[in-house]
């Protein structure tokens, strides 16, 4: 196959989006999230594919094991433990801070 030149590709096109927040998501469609044979899927780092069904992962998440936090994770700050600053304190800092000596990239 060769290229003339007379062909364009639209890499600008955008693609269709729409943002949803909800604070109930019972709300969302049963098929959200779903491929058209109503399943979710995951791939495992050897490769191997498993299949998830949406009424299998609904249950899970009422499991008692799913609201305990896994043991043996590393400390980190407003990941697996509490902030020690909060948010609105950090952007205080952030906006404090003098970039006059930055020399940029």
């Amino acid at each position: 196959m060769s290229s003339n030149g007379n062909t364009s590709i639209g890499l600008n096109c955008p693609i269709p989006s729409r943002f949803e927040q909800s604070e109930d998501w019972s709300q969302l469609a049963d098929s959200y999230s779903q491929t058209p044979g109503g399943t979710l899927f995951s791939t495992t780092p050897g490769g191997t594919r498993i299949m998830y069904d949406r009424k299998f992962l609904l249950e899970c998440r009422n499991s008692p094991i799913a609201r305990t936090p896994p043991c043996c994770l590393p400390h980190i700050p407003g990941v697996t433990a509490p902030a020690l600053n909060p948010l609105g304190k950090l952007k205080e800092m952030d906006e404090n801070k003098d970039l006059s000596g930055w020399s940029g990239p």
